[in-house]
Parts: structure tokens; sequence; C-alpha cells
């Protein structure tokens, strides 16, 4: 394979169908199979996917259809795996206790009932940062955000970014935060908890 051109989601499904990548294919067929005899518990599953990701992402440098890979190329791979694994397992993964069902509504009900009140000033954004524009894009993309069942890379926040996540997250009028959202946005170090 050529490794000039930016590895992403399809080239992982490409070389994924390669005759000499079975062994890969073997490995992640395994691993989803192995979801079925357990019960679900996010906290166990986790971490079950996230060791399985360090073992393939070894295994995919050693592996000769990634001979001479930038690390890019690597990084974007494991991305694709994660994808992919997140789409067999979707359904399990996210929302699936009834603790997660019944948290995502209480969750749901405090934002819908914040969308009418919070304003900028009241999560210290700074004028500088305050974008009305800016924000209603970035309102429809969150409104689009359950249509994702993989977590994408997020910026680390810096400073300003949480106040400003919160605020764009209420007045994109989702009565519907689920589980998955939160654990995105565990993923980029930024958690919060609303009170009873």
């Amino acid at each position: 394979m050529d490794s000039s051109s930016p590895a992403n989601f399809y080239d992982f499904l490409d070389r994924m169908k390669h005759p000499a990548s079975v062994d890969l294919v073997r490995s992640i067929k395994s691993f989803i199979v192995s979801f079925s005899f357990h019960a679900a518990d996010a906290e166990r599953d986790g971490k079950k996917l996230q060791d399985f990701l360090l073992t393939m992402e070894a295994a995919i440098k050693d592996h000769p259809l990634w001979y001479g890979a930038t690390e890019e190329e690597i990084d974007s791979a494991i991305e694709g795996l994660e994808k992919y694994l997140m789409t067999k397992l979707f359904s399990r993964t996210f929302a699936s206790s009834l603790a997660d069902v019944k948290r995502d509504k209480e969750i749901s009900e405090k934002i819908c009932l914040l969308q009418n009140f919070v304003r900028p000033e009241h999560l210290d954004i700074s004028r500088e940062i305050q974008n009305e524009t800016s924000w209603l894009l970035a309102e429809k993309e969150l409104q689009k955000i359950n249509a994702f069942k993989a977590p994408h890379r997020r910026p680390a926040g810096a400073d300003d970014f949480l106040p400003v996540l919160i605020y764009v997250t209420i007045k994109a009028r989702r009565c519907s935060l689920p589980a998955k959202d939160v654990t995105d946005i565990t993923h980029c170090h930024l958690a919060f908890e609303f009170g009873p």
C-alpha cells in the first residue's frame, strides 16, 4: 500500500479486506464477539476497549500492511478501528443500563430548563470570545451528535472552552444528552456534573 497518502477510515477498511490482514480481522471479530459473554458494564467495557486498542496499535505498527507508515497513518488506522468497533458495539456501550437511561432523562430535563435562562455572562464567557454566529453553527453541529457512534478526538479545553461548550450545548435545544455524550466529553478531560 502507498503510505504517502493520508490513511483514513476507508483506507483502514480497505486494508482490512486485504488477504494479509486475516490475523487482524480475526482478532477484531473475536474482540467484538467477546462482548456477548458478559453483561454490559460501562467501566469494564471501556477499559477492555482501551486495552484492545493499545494491543492493536502495536499489532498494526508491526504489520506488513502498515510497513513504512507514518505515526499519523498509524493514528488514523487506530481511529478507523475505533470507529469500526463502536459501530458494532454502539448499542451495548452507550446508555445500556437503566441507570444511564434515567441519568440521561434527568440531564435532559435540566438542560431544557436552562435553555431560556442561561446567558454568556452567567458562565463568565468574556465578550472577546462571544460570537453568536459561530455559536449557532456549533449548536447545529451539537444537534447532529447523536449520529456519531465513535468518540472523536476533541481538543482538551483551554479555560474558556468549557463554559462555551456548556452554553452552546444548552442553547442547541437538545432536550437529550445521552450518556455517550458525557463519555465523549470525558474523553477530552472535561467533566461536569449537574446537581440534583
